[in-house]
Order: structure tokens, then sequence, then C-alpha cells
């Protein structure tokens, strides 16, 4: 009697049952669409130093209208050269109305989007490149046009023995003979000149 219960505890401790796997419910397809609304980067032109500044903001669809999107993130991308569309510069969250808004300084001309990524039931959305050109900061002074004339775009004589400079229609404008010109007093002060009293 001992064998025969032995025997059957053996051979029921021998099967193994098949492995039953559970499999996690899968994540949900984001379905309501989004978009970039007002979105710019510039200005056009700028000077290289000053800043470029990315706005726009992020909505989602309800019903037949948009509405805002608040505290979703949105990516920044800036392609140089034409051979980076996807090179990522920076990360930013929508505030509470979707508006966002980002700066950087200017250094070289190229294209910059917006992408915000899928996230949770929104779709992904993104803009198309805004190309942004950055210029050298214009010259603010230059060596005379003659012995008496500065250029027309720099008038401010400069003289350079004494540090100081001279306006049109100073009493010794036109008896000066430069060895500088500025384009602003600003430019001439920054150089160590101070303004001619008479």
């Amino acid at each position: 009697m001992r064998r025969k219960a032995l025997g059957t505890l053996l051979a029921v401790s021998a099967f193994v049952a098949p492995a039953v796997v559970i499999a996690a419910p899968a994540e949900a397809a984001p379905t309501i669409a989004t978009r970039v609304a007002s979105y710019s980067a510039g200005p056009a032109t700028v000077v290289r130093g000053n800043a470029i500044t990315v706005q726009g903001q992020m909505q989602r669809a309800s019903g037949r209208t948009w509405v805002k999107t608040a505290a979703v993130p949105v990516v920044v991308y800036f392609d140089p050269d034409g051979t980076k569309p996807n090179a990522a510069v920076r990360t930013v969250k929508t505030n509470a109305t979707g508006y966002f808004k980002t700066s950087f300084p200017a250094s070289v001309t190229g294209k910059w989007s917006v992408r915000m990524p899928a996230t949770g039931a929104l779709k992904a959305s993104g803009t198309g490149q805004v190309t942004v050109r950055v210029v050298a900061p214009a010259p603010t002074s230059a060596k005379p046009v003659s012995k008496w004339n500065c250029p027309a775009w720099a008038p401010i004589k400069g003289n350079a023995p004494s540090k100081i400079y001279h306006l049109r229609g100073q009493r010794y404008y036109n008896a000066t003979t430069p060895e500088i010109c500025f384009s602003t007093e600003a430019a001439a002060v920054r150089a160590g000149y101070r303004k001619s009293k008479v």
C-alpha cells in the first residue's frame, strides 16, 4: 500500500505543467491629433551673438476645434548645414496656455524646427524648417578715405594723439585730420576716445 502511494506521489511530482504566459496589455496607440500653431523662429536675419527665439503653441483636436495643450514636451531641432535635420538641441514644456518659448545665441545660419513626440493619447506632430540667417556685426570704425575725410557711414573723426573725437558741426571738425573714423559716439567711447568740448 505504501509502495503504491509513493509511486503515485512520484508520478504526480514528475508531471510538469506547461508554463502559462500572461501578456501585458498593449499600450493604446495615440488617437488624438495635435498641431503646432503660431510657430516662428527668428528674427529672419540676426547679428551673430544676438538672440534667436523659437516659439509657438501646442494644440490638440477636440471635436471640430483645436484647444491649448499644457505641460507637453516640445523638442527643438537645429540643422546648420542641411545634413542634421534630426539634431535635437533642447526640450521644453508648454505652459498653462499651451505656449512654449526659448532662445539661443545666434552663431551660424541654419534651419529651426520643433516636434512634439507622441504622449499618451496625443499623436506626434511637428513643423517645417524655418531658416534664420546669421550675419557678422557691422563694423563700427574705419580708416579715413582721405587726409581730411571719413567714410559717409562713419563720419566721426577720431584724433589718435589726443584721444578726442569730433562730430560734424563742431568747431574743429573740418580742421581735424582723423587717424580713425567712428560710426557712432558709443563706438568712439568704447575705443577710449572722449568728445571734443567745442
